[in-house]
């Protein structure tokens, strides 16, 4: 018993040192680098900002633009007075 404990950390160790000569590479040919050097300059292309895509913000920016739109129109029908019928009908008017 008391040999198998030496040979097992023996065993443990060579194969620690062996693991420390094996070495691990990302590429292997000079696309491969060109690929990774790529990758690592932009690692979310498809984000524009911190967590919207273009997609998200065409989408946004579509819904901005209908959006004031509508209120433009909405502000211009207060200034004019027409976002309400009049008052002066006879007949009366639930408003």
């Amino acid at each position: 018993m008391n040999t198998r404990i030496p040979r097992l950390i023996c065993l443990a160790l060579g194969a620690a040192a062996a693991t420390t000569l094996v070495g691990c590479t990302t590429a292997s040919s000079q696309a491969d680098y060109v690929q990774a050097e790529r990758i690592r300059s932009n690692l979310t292309p498809e984000l524009d900002t911190l967590y919207q895509r273009s997609d998200d913000m065409s989408n946004t920016m579509t819904i901005m633009a209908d959006e004031n739109g509508r209120m433009f129109w909405q502000d211009l029908g207060r200034v004019f007075y027409v976002d309400r019928p009049s008052r002066l009908t006879r007949e009366p008017v639930p408003w």
